[in-house]
């Protein structure tokens, strides 16, 4: 289980490398003494509004002040996660000086924990190094696949997957080749996956013909790799939950290829 003791003490101890009182350290972050006292002690935890605080403050991410020892704390570690998002997700709802920008942030740590970790299954340290310093895409193993980028793309397939995965039908490679194309790339980078774009937005931003636009949009909404939406404030497409991230992962990997190969993907199709 996760240790508040442990957490408590880690926490004076960044405090006192960095030289800070608790009192300097309260005030820098809006909170009272007896608040960093309770928490150095672990009697209590701070939320994730003031983990972020003393994160920024002692210069580290949040996952090296939430990481434990043993191996046996993962579980913990998620948990902590999963809270401290839940919390951020209230204090969001609660305040809007919250809304935008701590939402960024959120996604920037969880970001930066996600590279901290994503060598881990290479299973040697220096090796690990060298493989980030090389800019080394790929891991294969035995969990399965990780795809990295530093721009901004990262993936994982679990080897369970691939061995469960059904032979694909003649409309997921229909689906698949249609979003290799140019039509199919401008179409899925116009849309969000957060809030619907319009039909006219779509077409002015892309520039497709209206037909062929209407084919796509056809073929995208009924494979599910993309919705219409529509209440009474707004209506259009955005990306499906479904297999939307499929669409993210085509352009990902066309991403990845033209910058260390230069490849066309549509050259691993076989067009009729």
């Amino acid at each position: 289980m996760f240790d508040q003791k442990e957490f408590g003490v880690k926490l004076r101890n960044h405090r006192k490398r960095l030289g800070l009182t608790q009192e300097e350290v309260a005030e820098r972050i809006g909170v009272s003494p007896q608040a960093i006292s309770k928490w150095e002690a672990g009697d209590c935890l701070p939320d994730c509004i003031n983990l972020k605080a003393i994160s920024d403050e002692y210069h580290l991410s949040a996952d090296v002040l939430l990481e434990t020892e043993s191996d046996g704390d993962v579980n913990a570690v998620a948990d902590k996660i999963e809270q401290l998002a839940t919390e951020f997700l209230w204090a969001s709802a609660n305040n809007e000086r919250y809304e935008q920008n701590l939402r960024k942030e959120m996604g920037e740590d969880l970001w930066k924990m996600w590279k901290g970790i994503y060598f881990a299954e290479v299973g040697n340290r220096k090796l690990q190094q060298e493989s980030k310093q090389r800019g080394i895409l790929r891991i294969i193993g035995s969990f399965g696949t990780k795809v990295w980028d530093d721009d901004g793309i990262a993936c994982v397939v679990q080897s369970r997957l691939i061995a469960e995965k059904a032979p694909a039908s003649p409309a997921a490679a229909e689906v698949i080749q249609a979003l290799c194309t140019p039509e199919g790339q401008k179409l899925i980078s116009a849309l969000s996956c957060d809030s619907p774009t319009p039909k006219q937005t779509v077409l002015e931003q892309t520039g497709i013909p209206l037909p062929r636009l209407n084919e796509l949009l056809l073929l995208f909404t009924e494979n599910n790799v993309i919705a219409y939406y529509t209440d009474a404030t707004a209506c259009g497409y955005m990306i499906s939950g479904f297999c939307g991230i499929a669409a993210y992962m085509v352009l990902g990997a066309m991403y990845l290829l033209d910058k260390k190969r230069n490849y066309e993907v549509s050259q691993y199709f076989a067009w009729d």
